[in-house]
């Protein structure tokens, strides 16, 4: 099935979530967020969420709300990537949720997987939200995260399209893809995959994912670049992808973090990127000049999880529902750039928000949602290839 028609949970027996009517500007995140519950169900085994406190204060509640103080005395963390994200979503949900709920809630980060593993296999957790990938939180469902708790956690503000997760939900959507320094390239810059690899006719460096386990798209890319379309892309031909990257592995420089793709473009170190949307806004913000190439660009999506054996998992499992509500959405987006998946949220965008907007209409239509089953199901391949190759 093509990248461009994103698959429907309900085909691979995921139990889709009761839904309010809709209203148009959540018919682009919902169509998108479908391909999410490809994954959602994959490798996770039985089993419920962790007893760890009385729940009677926080089931059945609308998203966006916890009861006064219903925590009072609870100490729990919230972990994600670190940067502008993280500032914009400890000022929509994690400082307000601390204020009503009662909770101390610390934040660490940024989100590394190995460190939860670590946790988890030690029983030593110390961390009650993540906000992770939904391949990571779907690969490690019921080994390295638990099964949330759908009776705290209310999903009725997600889009129809949205099945349920035993493991994880949908946190927001950002876009990925080719960025460009458009002082450098002017009135001729880059406008497909193909001119990212050709440093002949857009000379300069190139910045791109160099983490073991790299965002979906890194292959892609490089496939597309190479003449593959969008609909023959999976299986991934792995090394045809990397003889691509061997054309241009000598004009690359590596991010491992959110963080350093926003200092990256900012100091000039790269003049094309492949960047997360969000973190192109703050390097804008920060006096940057990078457009966006939306053709064949990839729309992605963060959720949020809760590591197994957290000390704190009724009140993590609140803490995601307050989350999703509305007004914090809201204010995720208007404090980072990235879509919200509450579809009664209407963020005011800045302009330059706006421009990088992943799901705008016109980008949806040329942007590809990478096979997160695909990714899922051959993780450690995958990763190991690329990591190959960055060794070599």
């Amino acid at each position: 099935m093509s990248p461009r028609s994103p698959l429907s949970g309900a085909s691979h027996g995921t139990q889709t979530l009761p839904r309010a009517r809709r209203q148009r500007p959540a018919m682009m995140a919902g169509t998108a967020l479908a391909t999410v519950g490809v994954l959602l169900t994959a490798g996770c085994a039985q089993g419920g969420p962790g007893e760890d406190a009385d729940s009677a204060d926080l089931v059945g509640r609308p998203a966006g709300t916890v009861k006064k103080d219903a925590l009072d005395g609870v100490r729990m963390t919230f972990v994600s990537y670190g940067g502008g994200m993280q500032d914009g979503q400890e000022g929509a949900f994690v400082k307000p949720f601390a204020k009503d709920s009662g909770a101390d809630v610390l934040t660490d980060g940024p989100t590394d997987p190995a460190k939860i593993k670590a946790q988890v296999n030690s029983k030593n957790v110390l961390w009650d939200v993540v906000d992770t990938t939904p391949w990571d939180a779907a690969a490690n469902c019921e080994t390295l995260y638990q099964k949330l708790d759908y009776k705290i956690i209310n999903t009725s503000q997600l889009p129809d399209q949205t099945p349920e997760s035993p493991c994880m939900v949908p946190s927001l959507i950002y876009g990925y893809g080719l960025y460009y320094n458009a002082d450098k390239y002017g009135d001729n810059p880059p406008t497909t995959w193909a001119d990212f690899y050709d440093t002949e006719k857009f000379p300069g460096k190139r910045a791109v994912d160099g983490r073991p386990t790299p965002t979906p798209g890194i292959f892609e890319a490089a496939l597309l670049a190479d003449g593959v379309g969008p609909s023959k892309l999976y299986p991934l031909d792995t090394k045809r992808a990397l003889r691509k990257w061997d054309g241009i592995k000598s004009d690359l420089t590596y991010w491992k973090t959110g963080a350093q793709q926003t200092q990256i473009a900012q100091s000039g170190q790269a003049d094309m990127i492949m960047a997360w949307s969000g973190r192109i806004y703050e390097a804008n913000a920060n006096g940057a000049n990078f457009r966006p190439v939306w053709n064949n660009s990839f729309t992605l999506y963060d959720v949020f999880a809760v590591p197994k054996g957290s000390k704190n998992a009724k009140a993590a499992m609140g803490l995601i529902n307050y989350a999703l509500g509305e007004e914090q959405q809201t204010r995720q987006s208007e404090y980072t750039s990235y879509a919200p998946v509450n579809v009664n949220s209407r963020p005011a965008l800045s302009p330059q928000a706006k421009k990088l907007d992943p799901t705008q209409e016109k980008v949806l239509n040329q942007s590809i949602t990478p096979d997160f089953t695909y990714w899922g199901q051959n993780r450690d391949k995958l990763s190991t290839a690329w990591t190959d190759w960055l060794n070599r």
